[in-house]
């Protein structure tokens, strides 16, 4: 069986797998971007800020399920029990971060794009994305160290 930071590796490509076909098959980073602009469209200087708040209440909803996971895991002998909570947080969350963290060579260029298609102007383009994009970028970190606590020893 494979473990260890391979491990790792292999379910982190397999997580952004996940979120590349929900893109594919149901538009989720469009729908993502329709819905983000939807609430800061009327929210002017205030939407990078509100950004921020709502891209780290995400990160704390997911890093609240994690703790919870490793508690699970921690009163079973085979640490793997947690991941029966953890997996689907992070099927829930990691669509969330590979579309709103800056991944791409550029940085926001995809989270741009999807946003500038959802009816962004630049401005909110910019404060959107930039705000937003730090917290997730912690996420995928999160979702990292969820991964590695499972399976590296």
């Amino acid at each position: 069986m494979i473990d260890g930071w391979w491990a790792v590796a292999v379910a982190v490509g397999c997580l952004f797998a996940w979120a590349m076909c929900l893109d594919h098959w149901y538009d989720s980073h469009k729908r993502l971007a329709t819905w983000w602009l939807s609430r800061t469209n009327d929210w002017g200087y205030a939407a990078g800020p509100c950004s921020l708040i709502m891209s780290t209440a995400a990160l704390a909803g997911y890093s609240v399920i994690a703790w919870l996971s490793s508690i699970l895991s921690a009163y079973f002998p085979d640490p793997s029990w947690g991941l029966s909570v953890a997996v689907p947080a992070m099927l829930a969350y990691a669509p969330f971060v590979f579309a709103t963290a800056p991944l791409d060579p550029a940085g926001y260029t995809f989270w741009r794009s999807d946003l500038e298609s959802a009816g962004a102007n630049m401005r909110e383009q910019r404060r959107i994305a930039w705000w937003a994009g730090p917290p997730s970028l912690l996420g995928l970190g999160a979702i990292v160290v969820t991964l590695s606590s499972v399976f590296v020893s």
